[in-house]
């Protein structure tokens, strides 16, 4: 599945934070969320910094600090985190990802590439922090 999403660990991490920081009473230590999520508490740090910046997350220090969700979860879309992090989904134009063989357009699977561009779009806009974490 990660070959056909081809979604970041970056990402991945993220959004499973997310949905974790979904289903808390209150705020969430990065070092807490990092055990869970089985990767390091500063990559998760490093990771979690820009979806603050932006809004997503409120981070807090001290005792009782950590993440919580600043917005509604149900509001917050799996392909906003994803953009946030990474940038807006690669267009293909040939599955020949190294070295293209067919010129722009004249790709015999391209109808193919861009059904499969156009649903995982909708679906990932579609699909809400919310929906993962009733998932968990």
């Amino acid at each position: 599945m990660d070959r056909l999403l081809n979604i970041s660990d970056r990402s991945n991490a993220a959004l499973h934070a997310l949905a974790l920081a979904a289903k808390a009473e209150g705020p969430l230590s990065v070092e807490k969320l990092a055990e869970t999520l089985g990767v390091s508490p500063s990559y998760l740090a490093k990771t979690l910094q820009p979806l603050a910046r932006a809004g997503v997350f409120v981070s807090s220090r001290g005792a009782s600090g950590g993440f919580r969700l600043a917005r509604d979860p149900a509001a917050i879309s799996c392909l906003e985190v994803i953009e946030l992090l990474d940038g807006p989904l690669p267009e293909r134009a040939c599955l020949f990802v190294t070295r293209p063989v067919c010129k722009r357009g004249t790709c015999p699977l391209k109808r193919l590439c861009d059904e499969t561009a156009k649903t995982t779009h909708r679906v990932l806009e579609e699909t809400s922090v919310a929906a993962l974490a009733a998932a968990f």
